[in-house]
């Protein structure tokens, strides 16, 4: 199975997916529906260390299963284009991303990235206190994130103006009172401590709520999930079973992480534990809640209906 990188993956979006070694390339929806024999499923994985323990043991657990994946690696936001388009048959979209488009995609209810409280690695970092904050630089990694925020901000009683984030984080701090981030980027300025004050969209969702909050599904193509169901199924069991193996192995899961990624397997391992993947009801409750609330701020038309679309998979 080979990787494709960013760039690759771009390409693919614009119409030539990602190859796995030896393999030709995988065949659109269209070519599927003529009865095209399948190709390899194209998967796309989130490049942020969070989704380490959905995908260290995912070959070997799709192909245990009898398929074969070109994973394309990506940030969210791209990712959810490119599953929107057609390039990719399955991924993990921002939760906010696959309810905009749930017309096309077909929720795998096996796992999920979210947390009950604290997540680490999505963060409002502040220079001011947050009562006093009226410029705010987002993030264009995660609409998932660029939303709650929105929707915390309502119930915090605030409208700061919101800008796509833009230069260092020098001219960041200059210009605006506060900065989101996501993913490793969010930890390495957590980390590094560099703004006086920060809140972690996970804990303050769970102080408003008191549920969990999840901040990305998995999901595929209808188009791919009515052509071939089988293949859908064991991406999600394959992913399911890769947390499974990770998580009954925690300390091994996260040496093999620090490899990777630029941190220790202490500070992994912490950080593996307040994140959740699995998506039972009372995930599913805190999903319903977050699209009920972007719906009431405008930022959602059409509120999918969770617990059907699960039921369905």
């Amino acid at each position: 199975m080979a990787t494709t990188p960013d760039h690759a993956g771009l390409e693919a979006g614009q119409g030539s997916a990602g190859r796995a070694a030896g393999q030709p390339a995988a065949p659109r929806a269209r070519e599927l529906a003529d009865g095209a024999p399948p190709g390899p499923v194209r998967v796309g994985r989130i490049e942020f260390v969070n989704c380490f323990p959905l995908y260290h043991h995912f070959e070997r657990e799709l192909a245990a299963r009898g398929e074969a994946a070109t994973i394309i690696e990506g940030h969210p936001s791209m990712l959810n284009e490119m599953l929107v388009s057609g390039a990719l048959d399955v991924a993990l979209p921002s939760s906010i991303a696959f309810a905009r488009d749930a017309a096309e995609l077909a929720l795998l209810p096996q796992v999920s990235i979210s947390s009950f409280g604290a997540v680490d690695s999505v963060q409002l970092f502040t220079r001011v206190p947050l009562r006093v904050i009226h410029r705010v630089a987002l993030t264009e990694k995660s609409a998932t994130s660029i939303c709650l925020l929105k929707v915390l901000c309502r119930e915090w009683g605030l409208e700061p103006e919101f800008a796509p984030r833009r230069g260092s984080l020098a001219e960041i701090l200059a210009d605006f009172d506060g900065l989101l981030l996501i993913g490793d980027e969010a930890l390495y300025v957590l980390r590094a401590e560099v703004y006086p004050y920060h809140y972690d969209l996970g804990a303050e969702w769970q102080k408003v709520t008191g549920l969990p909050m999840v901040f990305a599904v998995c999901a595929a193509r209808r188009a791919f999930t009515a052509a071939r169901p089988a293949a859908a199924a064991a991406v999600g069991a394959a992913l399911l079973a890769s947390r499974d193996a990770c998580a009954a192995h925690p300390a091994e899961t996260a040496a093999a992480a620090a490899q990777r990624y630029d941190f220790s397997q202490r500070y992994l391992t912490e950080y593996f534990d307040k994140l959740k993947f699995g998506f039972t009801p009372e995930y599913r409750a805190g999903l319903d809640e977050f699209f009920r609330r972007a719906a009431a701020i405008g930022e959602l038309d059409v509120v999918p209906d969770v617990a059907t679309m699960a039921g369905a998979a």
